[in-house]
């Protein structure tokens, strides 16, 4: 196979943690986790900041060793093995490019420290320089970039190596909101477009929705739910994964009984559950509950209503053309196929 096959075609793989854990002393970061990301998969590791998605990523790379469990890439265990042995390359959420250096330089550096020939390093740099439209950027330095820009470098830098996995530490934090949705796009359809096994950690939720094929949903230390977008919003399996997923978040409210807490409503629920989950949207301003509007938000399109039934707050999605005041009183209804019902520890009933 020649230097341009190899570099079009780069070998992706399978990762599996297998009860990876990671403890410091005595604080335990990642409590033993098993997880499975397929070959040529885009996966988001999803949370707020120290629940371990970060700590997982890095076991994954080698830059940290697994306190217990395996880590094992394309079959073959690497869980002690250096991050030069497993085939992977990462992106960082400060790019880490070397000021000093051309965009040219700094896309190639890695390929120089491993002893590639010049041709090779020129063949791979032609193509990734293509492949992320830089060509018109090679000889600028990073002070002459924009964010957006040195993200792209910082990506053609880790897909030269012709790595299959690549792995991603919030790379998109540092650019503008506008910026981070165009560079979504593109970053997905650079990996559908290679087959890349992409892992990809962040604490937003509108970029694992909107990007991932499989979400690996962390809080504190250990895992919440695995899933696509779709399967954690539609059963998320339990409150933290109700509240984390979705804009607005689903409302949860409490049950005193059968009823709503502080109020007479009664609600279809079954017997062991605490609380039950509503989305905004499958909540209607047309139905048998009563309700006191506590504020309203104008989004455009739509109006966001924080309503009061008893001492519980709910979330109403309401059609933006209508106005709404503080003190109004709706009447608000659902189907009983809208209820996500929880128990005591927080997590999901049937």
């Amino acid at each position: 196979m020649n230097t341009d096959q190899r570099a079009a075609s780069p070998k992706t793989a399978k990762i599996e943690l297998r009860q990876v854990g990671k403890q410091w002393g005595d604080v335990v970061t990642l409590q033993p986790s098993s997880i499975v990301i397929p070959e040529a998969s885009f996966t988001v590791l999803l949370g707020p900041s120290g629940c371990g998605k970060t700590t997982t990523l890095r076991l994954i790379a080698g830059l940290d060793v697994a306190s217990r469990g395996q880590i094992l890439i394309d079959g073959h265990d690497v869980t002690v093995a250096p991050p030069s042995k497993r085939g992977v390359a990462m992106v960082f959420q400060n790019y880490a490019l070397f000021p000093h250096l051309s965009v040219a330089d700094n896309i190639v550096f890695g390929l120089q420290v491993r002893g590639a020939s010049r041709q090779e390093q020129a063949e791979r740099l032609t193509r990734v320089l293509s492949l992320l439209s830089l060509e018109k950027l090679r000889d600028r330095k990073p002070s002459q970039l924009s964010g957006g820009q040195q993200q792209r470098v910082a990506l053609a830098r880790a897909l030269v190596a012709d790595s299959g996995i690549c792995l991603m530490d919030e790379p998109l934090s540092n650019l503008d909101a506008q910026l981070r949705q165009e560079m979504r796009q593109e970053l997905r359809a650079l990996q559908q477009k290679l087959g890349l096994t992409v892992v990809y950690v962040t604490h937003d939720q509108t970029e694992a929705m909107s990007m991932a094929d499989q979400v690996v949903l962390l809080n504190h230390g250990r895992i919440e739910q695995i899933g696509t977008p779709r399967e954690i919003y539609a059963k998320p399996a339990s409150v933290f994964a109700a509240r984390f997923i979705g804009t607005p978040p689903m409302s949860i409210i409490s049950l005193a009984g059968s009823a709503i807490s502080g109020s007479t409503q009664t609600v279809s629920a079954p017997e062991a559950a605490v609380s039950i989950g509503l989305r905004p949207e499958e909540v209607a301003l047309d139905g048998d509950v009563a309700a006191t509007v506590r504020e309203s938000e104008y989004l455009g399109a739509d109006c966001l209503l924080r309503c009061r039934i008893g001492d519980q707050e709910i979330a109403v999605r309401a059609p933006g053309q209508n106005r709404f005041d503080a003190g109004q009183e709706v009447r608000l209804g659902w189907p009983v196929s809208a209820v996500h019902a929880f128990d005591a520890q927080g997590l999901r009933l049937p």
